[in-house]
């Protein structure tokens, strides 16, 4: 009986194979001298399929021994052997197929000629290997050498990367040094220095998915590995490691741009020690940047034609207040996820002393509201913000009654500018104008070691200052002997003061005591006035009053208009704007020089920048306060009171401190 091998009918298909292995024992046992025959050849076959599984089995071996090596994980092996376990498992069912179907040896043979081929053909049969990486005898033999590996398995992101690191400027990685070297049989960018290795994988297995770009960091035999994007056929230099140091711990920073485009704020943030690679992340920091204020929209008018519109800037310091125009605010609210914009001009920089950023805070794009600036620091495990400031740009007159505190959003950011306190806790940010005349000071030369006498040299190293002080009724009686001893060259002495309240002319009840006592004792005087003038017509009077009190004295130095609001008490000048202060210090100074006196004006940083318009008062010499060696006003002046904490041998009490930089006697 012919047995049935149709289609597919042949999977083991126990119940007919005993059937008509039954029906046709009789034929079978009459051909059992023949079968014997056939069952010798298949043994003869068997020996031989036996000695290819040995080869099968050594090729594995062969194969379990390079996966090992190049891939090194547990679930790779296993599936290599659950492969090789699959094809043990088809040959065994050949065999099986072959034992029962002896009745038809020309089939049985032709099954076993056909198992002898397929494994005769174990070289040919490609092994496949993690991640695809296949090797077939058609190909040559399996390679052993690292670099047929890497013909099959890798690809490179800069296939001349050797070539270009030889044009990357040493000066622009200092103290780094770059290098491709090979790490574990891959191709890498290595940064060096500092006892840091910095690596970023240029080659990688053309089947990886998640590690196809990787950093490692090495120290020593430390060794720290992390995912993050970066471009190696970009600026190669751009990837040059940043060591910083945040108290007195060194770290290594790593920036992350979205799109790899180095501009705005990071969408993360990575700092790794350097001694234990400990990592801290930051991966909200534009979150963490808005929440340092809070802007919104108002429901208000403001008091300036053409921008009716508010807007609102709480910090934890001060508040602001912005006018816009319609038109603004109409752009404003169809992009309302523009409010406010803290991203497009962000600046991160990353020094030897720490981290500092700053970024622009603009309306709708284009209306620039402010600045805004801090630093990064490691505290408790967490990378955090801190010494967060904000200044609003603003024009001279902001603090003018009639703005009544709105602020008109600058159509630009201001790249140089001055910092000064508002009235209410706020920080002002006033443009540097240069069309005022800049003083030429090197203040490197100026010599601030005693507190109580400043000294200023010129280029020679001559001394180019002279010392002085000014005194009042406050000051109380001056031994001026002593005060003359103690090397003191000039005197600038209070005449008199308007009335806060009522704005009378008062004199200073010290004023003709300290005159005729400097004078005495060799000592050069000038003069000053407090002025509340509130009108051009008191300004004058002002004047003329100074001038008849001066006429009975050697008065050598300038005579000074003191204009300046009184923060501690609501006086009668307080309300002046910037251009009704500026006339008074105008007609104040004409009527002195008309007298053949040298006018001057007083005032400190915010008065020089906010008070009164230095562009119209550019023909009178200033007398400049400011109690600090860090002076970053601009500004020509000739005079400067640096202390108002001072003490003199002669003087009970504090005193007011100066150089002067001319030498007024000898003019």
């Amino acid at each position: 009986m012919a047995f049935n091998n149709n289609e597919n009918n042949s999977n083991n298909n126990m119940d007919d194979f005993d059937a008509a292995y039954a029906a046709d024992k009789e034929r079978k046992l009459a051909r059992e001298e023949e079968l014997q025959a056939a069952r010798d050849y298949l043994g003869v076959l068997l020996e031989e399929s036996e000695g290819k599984s040995i080869e099968l089995e050594d090729k594995k071996q062969e194969a379990d021994a390079l996966a090992e090596r190049l891939y090194r994980t547990e679930n790779e092996i296993s599936a290599l052997k659950q492969q090789n376990n699959r094809f043990n498992r088809q040959g065994r069912f050949l065999i099986f197929w072959m034992c029962f179907s002896l009745l038809e040896l020309l089939l049985i043979a032709g099954l076993v000629i056909a198992l002898y081929q397929n494994i005769g053909k174990g070289r040919g049969n490609s092994v496949s290997l993690p991640d695809g990486a296949n090797y077939s005898s058609d190909a040559g033999p399996v390679p052993t050498g690292e670099a047929d590996v890497e013909t099959v398995l890798t690809e490179k992101y800069n296939s001349e990367l050797e070539t270009v690191i030889k044009y990357v400027s040493q000066e622009a990685i200092a103290p780094f040094t770059a290098s491709v070297e090979k790490i574990d049989g891959l191709e890498y960018l290595v940064f060096e220095g500092d006892g840091i290795r910095v690596c970023y994988k240029n080659e990688y297995y053309t089947d990886e998915i998640n590690y196809r770009r990787c950093v490692i960091v090495e120290r020593d035999d430390k060794r720290f590995s992390l995912i993050r994007s970066y471009d190696l056929n970009g600026d190669i230099a751009e990837l040059c490691p940043t060591l910083t140091n945040i108290g007195k711990v060194r770290y290594l920073a790593f920036v992350d741009y979205e799109g790899n485009i180095a501009n705005g704020i990071p969408s993360g943030f990575r700092l790794i020690e350097c001694n234990d690679f400990r990592m801290f992340e930051c991966a909200d920091l534009k979150d963490r940047i808005l929440g340092l204020m809070n802007v919104e929209a108002v429901p208000e008018v403001s008091a300036i034609e053409g921008y009716p519109c508010v807007y609102s800037l709480t910090t934890s310091k001060a508040s602001y207040k912005y006018a816009i125009s319609d038109n603004d605010n109409t752009e404003i609210e169809y992009n309302e996820l523009d409010i406010p914009d803290v991203s497009s001009e962000f600046r991160m920089n990353i020094g030897d002393e720490g981290i500092t950023w700053q970024t622009n805070v603009k309306l709708g794009g284009k209306l620039y509201l402010g600045a805004l600036s801090g630093s990064l620091v490691v505290k408790n495990d967490s990378i955090l913000l801190s010494g967060a400031k904000y200044g609003a740009y603003v024009k001279p007159n902001q603090e003018d009654p009639a703005l009544e505190g709105y602020i008109i959003p600058s159509e630009r950011a201001y790249e140089n500018y001055l910092t000064i306190g508002g009235y209410n806790g706020e920080r002002f940010y006033v443009e540097v104008n240069e069309s005022i005349d800049f003083h030429s000071y090197y203040w490197d030369n100026l010599d601030t070691t005693d507190s109580n006498n400043w000294v200023y040299f010129d280029a020679d190293g001559n001394r180019a200052s002279y010392r002085g002080i000014d005194v009042s009724k406050y000051q109380g009686s001056i031994d001026w002997s002593k005060v003359a001893a103690e090397g003191v060259e000039f005197a600038i002495v209070r005449l008199g003061y308007r009335g806060m309240n009522e704005g009378t002319l008062e004199p200073d009840v010290y004023y003709h005591q300290n005159m005729k006592g400097a004078a005495a004792n060799g000592i050069k005087t000038g003069v000053y006035f407090f002025s509340q003038a509130v009108t051009e017509e008191e300004a004058v009077e002002e004047a003329e009053y100074v001038l008849n009190l001066i006429k009975d004295y050697d008065i050598s130095y300038p005579v000074i208009f003191d204009t300046e609001r009184v923060t501690t008490f609501n006086a009668r000048a307080n309300g002046l704007s910037m251009e009704e202060r500026t006339n008074l210090c105008r007609v104040f100074c004409d009527t002195i020089a008309a007298a053949g006196y040298k006018p001057m004006i007083y005032a400190n940083t915010k008065y020089m920048v906010m008070g009164i318009d230095l562009t119209k008062l550019g023909d009178y010499d200033k007398w400049f306060a400011c109690y600090s060696s860090n002076i970053t006003f601009p500004y020509d002046f000739d005079m400067l009171q640096y202390s108002e904490s001072g003490t003199v041998n002669g003087i009970s009490g504090k005193v007011d401190l100066n150089i002067s930089f001319i030498d007024y006697s000898a003019q």
